[in-house]
């Protein structure tokens, strides 16, 4: 082979190898790391068009108030590679739960589970729940909302909890109207209760060192087995818009998580729409998976689907 030639064959492959990569990124963040399957834990569904409207966003929301669909994550999920999702519901309004069911009854493969909203601790909850725990693909509920202040943690309310526990239900946590003393009383109370905090615990990230104060609060919630941290949010928890979009913002942050909680109970979820607040949805990804990719295939497996299979009880398809 004459060295012309080669040189040429050489440049050929350069320029193929560059606009091959240049074609995929900025879109397919998730799964460029070995093609592992992306469960995403964490979207809200709902229509602002609907007759009654929503509870939340609010139509003062420039950002979230229009109508989101499972067509609408549908291409979310084909830009970022995302294998299925669970679904957190964002109403207080009982029969919402079904509407979500139903809006993605189509597609059960992309669409695997629902975290729910009922009222615990009052005297309709056992029937409600008895009523949508009959989907499989209802997997739990949120604690969100927060009545009685603090008189919440009533009898009716510690009943509720222990009922979802037998049922082999979950409990997601928004710590909002609830921090990680709730999480440690929670998980004292109900061990057989799995419990997942959302949005690396709902601390604003500053970009600065992590507190020693809340690292030690995370310690302590995560010494309990049964509890679990969502990696999500990540943009909404710095509240500026748009958001910072390079790793060091967040590490500290990261690197206190995932030091309490280690490979085996951190859950990745994105929040989406919630951050379109901040970014695209590859961007946040991005950043994610800059900090986990360096622990290794095992590691990124379990963040981004075996913890999350293992915590709802769902299957990708196949699985």
């Amino acid at each position: 082979m004459n060295h012309k030639y080669l040189i040429q064959l050489m440049l050929s492959t350069l320029l193929a190898m560059f606009f091959l990569g240049c074609s995929g990124g900025g879109q397919n963040t998730g799964a460029d790391v070995g093609k592992i399957p992306l469960i995403d834990t964490h979207i809200h569904l709902y229509d602002t068009s609907r007759p009654d409207g929503v509870p939340w966003p609010p139509e003062s929301d420039k950002v979230l108030y229009r109508p989101v669909l499972s067509q609408h994550f549908d291409a979310v999920s084909e830009a970022n590679n995302v294998t299925a999702t669970v679904i957190v519901e964002a109403s207080d309004r009982i029969e919402d739960n079904q509407w979500v069911l139903d809006l993605v009854k189509h597609n059960p493969q992309r669409y695997i589970g629902l975290v729910g909203n009922l009222p615990i601790g009052t005297d309709e909850f056992a029937g409600l729940l008895e009523r949508f725990a009959a989907d499989k693909r209802f997997v739990g509920l949120r604690m969100r909302q927060r009545p009685g202040e603090e008189k919440f943690f009533t009898e009716a309310v510690w009943r509720d909890l222990k009922l979802m526990a037998d049922k082999g239900l979950t409990l997601d946590v928004l710590l909002a109207n609830f921090d990680l003393a709730d999480i440690d009383l929670v998980a004292s109370r109900v061990p057989n209760l799995k419990i997942l905090i959302n949005h690396l615990t709902g601390l604003i990230i500053t970009g600065e060192a992590a507190d020693e104060a809340w690292a030690k609060d995370v310690r302590k919630a995560a010494s309990h087995p049964n509890v679990y941290c969502k990696v999500s949010g990540i943009f909404q928890r710095t509240g500026k818009r748009p958001s910072p979009k390079e790793l060091s913002f967040y590490a500290p942050i990261f690197k206190v998580v995932y030091d309490a909680f280690g490979e085996n109970r951190v859950i990745y979820g994105s929040n989406w729409p919630v951050t379109d607040r901040g970014g695209e949805y590859s961007e946040q990804l991005s950043i994610i998976n800059e900090f986990f990719e360096p622990m290794g295939e095992t590691v990124l497996e379990k963040l981004y689907w075996r913890n999350a299979s293992a915590f709802y009880g769902v299957k990708l398809n196949g699985d």
